[in-house]
Parts: structure tokens; sequence; C-alpha cells
């Protein structure tokens, strides 16, 4: 498959529309499953967009950058990998993950050179501000969305102009043994994902319901929607008995004020 002038464009834009987004408009921020979507509708793929978005969806939670620090950017490794299965044809998406989660960290140093960047776009807002330049001030906003749109979209623009040669040569390259085991690594990387997430909730207070959906998935084999509606009853009547459970002490509190007011 060969991307032609409209499919490369339409990309390109994508893609750095998706870096602007999420620091800016934040219409899409983190939707990474949605993003792979659209690349696939563009590409004429969207089922693999799907597949590889909802991957990619499962590594990136938990993974975030607090305090300023840089995380891999998952977006664009969802979004370089659906091209490239998409190009490749072959409807195994675990090369494309492989090389899109290589992007995603390449792409922590655009992020820290972005911040370094952005030092100097705000000491220039703010020599405007000084000098009550305000048009002047507005206008200097925009250098970081011109950084931003060109960190998401040159990449890809790399990708979508010399992907085809270049990914022929690695699958070409590739003995079957590293195939099978970029198959494997594909597998754990939605694990991988989970296991940061369960790190940031409290799953020593709540083990019990954990264990509940373990045994649910593994043993009766029920579809992960089922469990969600499940987990969605007990969450809603655990609210209610907590919220009920509060109500009460604090109505005993209030009469037991009351009673020893009247005895004063």
């Amino acid at each position: 498959m060969s991307v032609n002038a409209i499919q490369f464009l339409l990309i390109v834009l994508l893609s750095g529309f998706r870096a602007l987004d999420q620091y800016s408009t934040q219409l899409f921020p983190f939707q990474h499953a949605l993003m792979c979507w659209l690349v696939g509708i563009i590409l004429g793929d969207p089922a693999t967009g799907l597949i590889v978005g909802g991957t990619i969806q499962l590594m990136s939670m938990g993974a975030l950058g607090l305090g300023g620090s840089s995380a891999p950017d998952y977006g664009m490794a969802g979004m370089v990998a659906t091209v490239l299965a998409c190009i490749t044809g072959t409807g195994d998406v675990s090369v494309g993950l492989a090389v899109g989660v290589a992007v995603a960290m390449l792409y922590v140093q655009l992020d820290v050179l972005f911040k370094v960047y952005n030092s100097w776009v705000f000491s220039v807002v703010r020599k405007h501000a000084v000098a009550r330049e305000y048009n002047k001030m507005l206008r200097s906003f925009f250098l970081s969305h011109l950084y931003l749109f060109l960190q998401g979209a040159l990449p890809m623009a790399l990708v979508l102009a010399f992907g085809q040669p270049v990914i022929d040569a690695i699958l070409g390259f590739m003995p079957a043994w590293f195939t099978t085991g970029l198959n494997v690594a594909a597998g754990m990387l939605p694990i991988t994902g989970f296991a940061m997430l369960l790190t940031f909730m409290p799953v020593n207070k709540f083990y019990a319901f954990l264990i509940l959906g373990y045994v649910l998935s593994a043993y009766l084999k029920l579809p992960v929607l089922a469990i969600a509606l499940l987990g969605a009853v007990v969450a809603v009547e655990y609210f209610q008995l907590k919220s009920n459970t509060t109500t009460a002490v604090a109505a005993n509190g209030a009469a037991q004020n009351g009673d020893e007011l009247e005895d004063e």
C-alpha cells in the first residue's frame, strides 16, 4: 500500500494538531484510540486503527509526565504504528507497535527541547508585558504553538516520506525469532500499562474487588463489558451505602449535641 498526497497531508496535519491540542485547545487530549482510528480512516483501514489505538490506550494508562517531567508520547507512537501497520498490509501490528514505541521514547527528547524553548518564549512574553506591548505579547504565545505543531508534524512527515522502503528493509532484515519476540512484547505492553495504573490506585483498600474481577474474567470467562457493568453496579451501591452511613452518623451527632444542650 502507498500513501497518496491527500493522505500524506491529512495525516501530517492530524499529527501536528494532536501534538498542539494536548497543550492548548485540549479537544482530544490523550484520546490515542480516537487519533489512531482517524489515521486508519484516512488510510482506508479503520479496523487496524482501532486495534492499534486500543493497544496504545492501554499502554499509556498511568504513564504521565508529572511535575514538569517528560513522558513518552504514546499518541505519536500509536499514529506511527497505525501508519506502519496499514502500509505493510500484513495485519500484524507488533512491528508497528515496536517502532512506534521507539519513536515515543525519542519523542521525550523533543519534549525536553520544547520545555527549554518555552522558557525562552516566556522571557519574550514577559518583555512585551513589561513594555505594555500587549498585542505583541499575545502574538508571542503562538511561538509555542508553532513548535508543538512542528513537533508532531515533522516526525510523521518523515515516517510517511521514507516509511515504505525503510519498513521493507527492516522486515527483510528481521529474523523470525525477533519478529516472534515483538509479538510477545506487544502482548505484554498493555499489561505493563495496567500494572503502572494499579500503582496509583488504592488497591490495598479495595483488593477484594480486584480479586473478584480476576475471578470473573479468568475463571467465569465473562466479557469486559459484563465485568464493567457489574463494577458500575458495585460502585453505585458502595457509594450509596457510604453516603447513607455518613448521613446517619451526622444525624446521630446532631441529635447528641441537641440532647447535651437541653441538659445544660
